[in-house]
């Protein structure tokens, strides 16, 4: 679980590899990083929008509450979340892999 950092009290960090243009929308767990999959192209940040809301309806968060912090025209991407209460690693986790 090395792609998810806890940088504040309600703050993570999470390292992110987004295949664009894929069949179907998954989140698969390869340590260093998650990769996620979006059927979006990488065009007009398509592909950022349905991976902030694949993100927001896993984790039952509000999309303000993501901020894709660097790689926005890259494939690595470094995504912040911020949370309004206090989150156990575990159970963003769980959320995220389903």
């Amino acid at each position: 679980m090395k792609f998810l950092e806890k940088v504040r009290d309600f703050s993570y960090v999470v390292h992110v590899k987004v295949k664009p243009n894929s069949k179907k929308q998954a989140i698969i767990d390869n340590e260093e990083f998650l990769t996620i999959l979006v059927r979006s192209k990488a065009m007009q940040n398509k592909a950022n929008i349905e991976l902030i809301n694949l993100i927001k309806k896993r984790l039952e968060i509000s999309s303000n509450q993501i901020q894709i912090i660097s790689g926005l025209k890259s494939s690595n991407k470094i995504i912040q979340i911020n949370f309004l209460e206090h989150i156990e690693t575990q159970e963003i986790y769980d959320k995220l892999l389903l």
